[in-house]
């Protein structure tokens, strides 16, 4: 992405009118140029011209000025892809708590999944963009449940059978959503995973043990911690040593066991701060 905000900036090969209103001049004297051999262009297979930039520098133009641009440096090309990222994030945050008033579990659910998940990433020493992934990662896990009536994601009492393989189906409602966003698609086999067991017992696939995705092992961990730490309408909210506990029980079996440890000592460092 960073390269092709910087080709927007920064063009240099050109069709006739790009370079006709970049040296303020018509499309036919651009023409007359090319036809009288003055100005170097090429020609795509389908007979149009296409004119590189420096070639209208060595006829004379001073394309800078007349173009009104300036040469972005990587620091600000860098500063604008993250700026907009950050606009990214926070859209997506907000649909996400919107998305989160359907559920049972209170609202903010998939962004404080997100924070448990990140700080368990920084303890992992992952990077810049794996944490970025991770981040975007935990803030869509639960997507897929746009396309799980209302009813059921609200429903005060236990599932049926056909009510929880309803449930069952939005990971991947969530992957087919984000799969047909651009930049999103990466992070689609993490979402499809994220209800997967380390003991091959999750869905939708069975998959087991570290074939699963870390993100959607790591994002497991975090969403059932919040899910233990949540008042719903038919129990209180665990205490935090009670869902530890409870997070504790299930390694190997349904999280992995060496993000269990990473995860339980997180808790234990932040014990105070994380409330909801």
């Amino acid at each position: 992405m960073v390269k092709r905000i910087k080709d927007m900036v920064s063009k240099e090969v050109l069709n006739t009118r790009e370079a006709a209103n970049l040296i303020k001049v018509t499309t036919q004297t651009i023409k007359n140029y090319i036809y009288s051999g003055k100005l170097k262009a090429l020609k795509t297979p389908g007979g149009h011209h296409r004119i590189r930039r420096i070639d209208l520098q060595e006829l004379g133009f001073v394309v800078e000025e007349k173009s009104g641009h300036t040469q972005l440096t990587l620091e600000e090309i860098t500063n604008a892809y993250n700026r907009l990222l950050n606009q990214y994030m926070t859209t997506i945050e907000a649909l996400m708590k919107a998305l989160d008033e359907r559920d049972i579990i209170s609202s903010g659910h998939s962004s404080r999944v997100a924070d448990l998940s990140c700080k368990v990433g920084v303890q992992m020493e992952l990077g810049e963009s794996e944490l970025r992934d991770l981040r975007l990662t935990s803030l869509l896990h639960d997507v897929g449940k746009i396309g799980i009536s209302e009813n059921i994601l609200g429903k005060p009492g236990r599932l049926t059978d056909q009510e929880y393989f309803l449930i069952k189906k939005h990971p991947e409602i969530g992957e087919k959503i984000v799969g047909k966003v651009e930049f999103l698609q990466p992070l689609a086999a993490s979402i499809r995973q994220c209800h997967e067991r380390f003991d091959g017992k999750g869905y939708p696939d069975g998959i087991v043990g570290n074939t699963i995705d870390l993100n959607a092992r790591i994002i497991a961990v975090a969403d059932t911690y919040d899910y233990l730490r949540s008042d719903l309408s038919f129990r209180r909210a665990l205490s935090v040593d009670d869902s530890v506990r409870e997070i504790k029980k299930a390694a190997g079996s349904q999280f992995d066991p060496s993000l269990v440890k990473i995860f339980v000592d997180t808790i234990n460092d932040t014990k105070t701060s994380y409330q909801h």
